[in-house]
């Protein structure tokens, strides 16, 4: 029962604070969760068999298992330090897309080159933001070689501010119609057509931008006439 109740409370955080829909699956939160538990799991029955022995006297007994349960708890916090480490915390629009960022994609040196609201980050939650522009040809030619070398806008906090005007005019200008994905393929407009039962919202609505997350591409709907995100596709949309 115990057992069970902290992985509970370990799945609320996970799920709930962390990796909320649909980052569980775009940023792995599902996967990562499954791992910390199958190896808790598998590790408490293990030990209990290499060190269970009638023959102990009680005393021995209790002493190994209550061993074996701090072993237990500390595979579990250690597990679940790591997803944290992993939580998604913005989604960063940059020019033609969306990018998920995690902590673990923010190099802690560069926090302090940040807006104050962006110096420390998020405890859960996912966060909609945007990237300012060079202010200059020097760090223009500098964001360049940071590119290259891996290292976009979308993960450099100095360039990190609040969704504003200029970025939402360059989501007007790069988002496409709905219609554009659903003419693809079959796949996709079947993908579509169920979100779109039971919502109020129609085709012409409703725009969209690709989603980008370490190597997880998926799309990011938004309604036409205020760019409000109003929902996520596991489709490749560039």
């Amino acid at each position: 029962m115990l057992s069970a109740s902290v992985a509970l409370l370990a799945a609320a955080c996970v799920f709930f604070l962390w990796f909320p829909y649909p980052y569980r699956e775009i940023s792995g939160g599902r996967a990562l969760f499954t791992l910390v538990v199958a190896v808790d799991v598998v590790l408490g029955p293990l030990l209990t068999w290499v060190v269970f022995d009638v023959r102990k006297p009680r005393s021995e007994l209790i002493r190994d298992l209550a061993f074996i349960a701090v072993i237990q708890l500390a595979a579990l916090a250690y597990g679940l330090l790591s997803v944290y480490e992993a939580r998604p915390i913005y989604l960063v629009h940059e020019v033609d897309r969306f990018v998920v960022i995690s902590a673990a994609d923010v190099d802690p040196v560069d926090l302090p080159k940040a807006l104050p609201e962006f110096q420390r980050l998020p405890f859960s939650g996912v966060r909609l933001i945007g990237v300012r522009d060079s202010k200059n040809g020097e760090e223009r030619l500098r964001s360049l070689e940071l590119a290259i070398a891996g290292k976009d806008l979308s993960m450099r906090p100095q360039y990190w501010q609040p969704l504003n005007d200029k970025n939402k005019a360059d989501i007007r200008l790069r988002a496409k119609s709905l219609q554009v994905l659903m003419d693809r393929s079959n796949d996709d407009q079947a993908a579509i057509q169920t979100w779109l039962d039971g919502r109020t919202l129609k085709s012409d609505q409703v725009v969209y931008l690709p989603l980008t997350a370490r190597g997880v591409f998926w799309t990011v709907l938004l309604d036409g006439p205020s760019l409000d995100v109003v929902g996520y596709l596991p489709i490749d949309s560039f």
